[in-house]
């Protein structure tokens, strides 16, 4: 009986290590990386870990929450746009400290205000663009 629960604990265990692998399509990768050369994203997370750990928290990072392609994508839902929060990571929450959208029609990222409900362009690194626009 032991060795068949552990079996299926292996296996459950497993099965979930390899949903929390799945490759995001080559835009939405692009669309992180537009996200992290953002200067705004550099001024958010600049000292961003330290100040976590000494609250008790583990880590930030930065989650795809909508995209064109959900399906090929690991987001929850569709939209137009790549939506990403960036998120501090406690062991009972994850407090969302901001939003950005990269419009890939407009070619624009954005600095979701969420109290004003409008969004900000803010720049990036254009180059990523090329890139980003490949036929892939």
């Amino acid at each position: 009986m032991k060795n068949i629960l552990f079996l299926l604990l292996t296996l459950v265990f497993s099965t979930d290590q390899s949903k929390a692998q799945v490759k995001e399509s080559y835009k939405a990768q692009i669309a992180y990386k537009i996200v992290e050369t953002s200067p705004r994203y550099k001024q958010l997370t600049k000292g961003l870990y330290k100040r976590i750990v000494k609250n008790g928290g583990t880590s930030y990072g930065i989650m795809l929450e909508s995209s064109p392609n959900p399906k090929t994508d690991p987001s929850e839902a569709y939209s137009k746009n790549y939506n990403f929060n960036l998120h501090e990571s406690y062991a009972d929450r994850m407090p969302i400290i901001a939003r950005f959208v990269f419009d890939p029609q407009k070619q624009q990222l954005y600095e979701e205000d969420v109290a004003k409900d409008k969004l900000i362009a803010i720049g990036f690194d254009k180059k990523l663009l090329t890139l980003f626009n490949k036929n892939r």
